[in-house]
């Protein structure tokens, strides 16, 4: 029951937290800074959709489920190459300590990346899902937390 409760409300916050940042990038210019939108957008939406099939809203498929980690892990991959150039914009959530810290926030990059990786091989039923979506949660929340205005 605390494990249901404890995805329950890692999901509600992770929904809250990507359906904000949609309609906060509306109008970004620059183009690193729409790239790195749109990966972090398909983390996102990957992570929504996890969400909603660890708590029984869609349906559990275990080759989507695999897909969705393996798009997580692709963009996590992604994520130190998009961040290199400190490119600015005002739409941009992107905080000023990533390019004074790049070594740990790429290593945060890395460590959702290889959360990801190893998931896939893992994952078979909803109940590790429901895990699953906390520990991906819990690497996301630890660089936003950080890195992100």
């Amino acid at each position: 029951m605390k494990n249901f409760f404890l995805c329950s409300l890692v999901s509600v916050l992770l929904v809250a937290l990507f359906s904000a940042e949609v309609i906060s990038h509306s109008g970004t210019t620059n183009e690193i800074v729409k790239a790195r939108m749109a990966s972090m957008k398909v983390i996102a939406a990957n992570m929504k959709s996890l969400s909603k099939v660890s708590r029984g809203r869609d349906p559990f498929d275990v080759n989507e489920v695999r897909n969705m980690l393996a798009e997580i892990e692709s963009n996590a991959a992604q994520t130190p190459i998009l961040f290199e150039v400190n490119a600015t914009d005002p739409t941009s959530e992107a905080a000023s300590e990533i390019w004074e810290n790049f070594q740990d926030f790429a290593d945060k990059s890395f460590a959702l990346e290889s959360t990801a990786k190893g998931l896939i091989s893992t994952v078979e039923s909803v109940d590790d899902l429901a895990v699953a979506v906390q520990s991906l949660g819990k690497t996301c929340k630890s660089c936003h937390s950080k890195y992100r205005n």
